[in-house]
């Protein structure tokens, strides 16, 4: 039995607990006009600690405000990341070879200056991508989590080291795990400080050093903390950062002969190539993927049907669906089905659509044109095939900045073999189909190449048990009001998902994660 000690740091919810959410907001609130007095710099890319000038450079904006610029920062190449990975392989030997404690601790260190600039990193998350402030200090707090927890269990088990004794006379034998070596890590734009810093420090901790590459749209988070990495005394050469698109800097990373394995989380395309590439190329290291989700929700004639539509609208609509694990399509008992909507377009229409750092926002922008467009098309293409009962297009408020706000969109009369219901959007988009019975709609969930998070609301005990037993998914909530499928926490909820959903079968924040990133060495010492 595994230890289950582990504290979350969960700054929203403790200040609520405490009845000191005007503290919070305070704190929040100065956080984001000191961050916007830094914006608009020249980030350079640091490899092997330095900082090192590319010919090019690209603009990030904010998606909530498009005329506000986050800043400038150098656009890498091929020959960078050469350069970024030569460094990372030089740093390898005297990194695994520190002691276990040793790497935990700098990484420990990592997590206290985490926490005690976590206003400072929530800020700059809302203004670069667009998170609001409860859902951008979540981000952060998941961040601290996965250094604590990754950290102690690495230190916990002796970094995988196990003297196994001496099986024959004369022979002494360890059993070992050793990392793999130069580690590609590329992150998304959804979760840029929590899963940047999850996956990157799973491989670090673990002896590997990395390359990372965060996303185009997201990268001054990933500075910010490759700066506190330093500052919690990473050497250098342990963690590169190479800015650049995906073809000119995520397709040389993982092709590269020296990078051994890649933690990569996004589309279900891009994850599946880099698996494809590393066949064609002979590279016997692993692909850690998470890869997106089609995530249902079940809703029984049992179920508290105001609890399923508070979890089914948050699981859909925070962050604007631009989540994984975001509620996509509900499968509702058709004795509850107009109860349900009803109740769900009229809370749906309540929502607040408006700037990522105002205090009563609740939807978020999309973070770029092209979630824009497919959000659009996706509109329109329900209106023509269904029945959109809110939303379906741009919110247009004359008190709002430039910026890519839309309505939460709530769609009935689709088809369950539509590609509206069946491919993942991205985007604040919600497919509603009755069932007959429970036995439909495990059926119609599990019809799907994804497998990352379900939902169950039902008042019956049986029902939840044989759910928990039949549905296909890495993760599963039952009558869980505060979000239907969203806001897993590390140690408690490990993330990740099965079929297409992922990769290894492993999750992150879970107690099996850490192994993924070391492979097996069995010693014999004839004495």
């Amino acid at each position: 039995m595994q230890s289950t000690d582990f504290d979350n740091e969960l700054t929203f919810h403790t200040h609520q607990q405490k009845g000191t959410e005007a503290k919070f907001h305070g704190a929040y609130e100065d956080a984001v006009e000191s961050v916007k007095g830094e914006l608009g710099s020249y980030h350079p890319l640091k490899i092997d600690g330095q900082d090192v000038e590319t010919n090019g450079r690209f603009a990030v904006e904010s998606p909530g405000d498009v005329d506000l610029t986050i800043g400038e920062f150098a656009a890498g190449g091929a020959p960078e990341v050469d350069d970024a990975v030569d460094a990372a392989k030089n740093a390898l030997p005297a990194w695994e070879g520190r002691d276990p404690s040793s790497r935990g601790e700098i990484f420990t260190t990592a997590a206290d200056l985490l926490r005690e600039r976590k206003y400072e990193f929530a800020a700059t998350l809302s203004l670069e991508n667009g998170k609001n402030r409860t859902e951008a200090m979540a981000d952060v707090d998941e961040a601290i989590d996965f250094l604590e927890f990754y950290s102690g269990e690495f230190t916990r088990s002796n970094g995988y080291q196990f003297d196994t004794g001496e099986p024959t006379p004369g022979q002494h034998t360890t059993n070992v795990l050793r990392p793999y070596g130069v580690f590609g890590v590329i992150a998304p734009f959804n979760f840029p400080i929590a899963i940047t810093i999850g996956m990157s420090s799973a491989a670090m901790i673990t002896g590997n050093t990395v390359v990372l590459k965060p996303a185009s749209t997201t990268p001054l988070v990933a500075h910010k903390y490759v700066n506190l990495l330093e500052e919690a005394g990473l050497p250098d050469g342990v963690i590169n950062i190479v800015t650049g698109g995906g073809r000119s800097v995520g397709n040389p990373l993982t092709e590269h002969e020296d990078v051994a394995g890649v933690a990569f989380t996004g589309s279900r395309e891009v994850g599946l190539h880099i698996q494809e590439t590393f066949s064609e190329l002979g590279k016997r290291g692993p692909v850690i993927a998470e890869l997106g989700g089609k995530n249902p929700v079940i809703v029984s004639d049992t179920a508290d049907i105001d609890d399923a539509v508070e979890g089914v609208m948050k699981g859909a609509f925070s962050f604007s669906g631009q989540k994984c694990s975001a509620t996509s399509r509900v499968y509702v008992d058709d004795d509850v089905l107009d109860e349900f909507t009803d109740k769900l377009v009229a809370e749906t229409e309540q929502l607040t659509v408006g700037q990522p750092t105002d205090r009563d926002s609740f939807l978020s922008p999309l973070i770029d044109e092209s979630a824009l467009e497919h959000y659009l098309e996706i509109s329109e293409r329900a209106r023509a095939d269904g029945n959109v009962l809110t939303g379906g297009a741009e919110v247009t408020d004359p008190d709002l900045p430039d910026g890519r706000y839309v309505e939460p969109t709530v769609v009935t009369d689709i088809p369950h073999e539509h590609e509206l219901a069946r491919e993942e959007h991205f985007v604040p988009f919600l497919t509603v189909h009755p069932i007959s019975d429970l036995d439909e709609g495990i059926k119609k969930s599990n019809d799907s190449e994804y497998g990352l998070c379900a939902g169950l609301f039902s008042t019956d005990d049986e029902e939840i048990d044989r759910w928990f037993d039949e549905i296909e998914s890495g993760m599963c909530y039952a009558n869980r009001s505060q979000s239907a499928t969203t806001g897993a926490l590390v140690q408690a909820q490990p993330f990740g998902g099965w079929k297409f959903s992922g990769t290894t079968g492993k999750f992150a924040g879970g107690y099996w994660y850490l192994q993924q990133f070391m492979r097996e060495q069995s010693r014999t010492r004839v004495e």
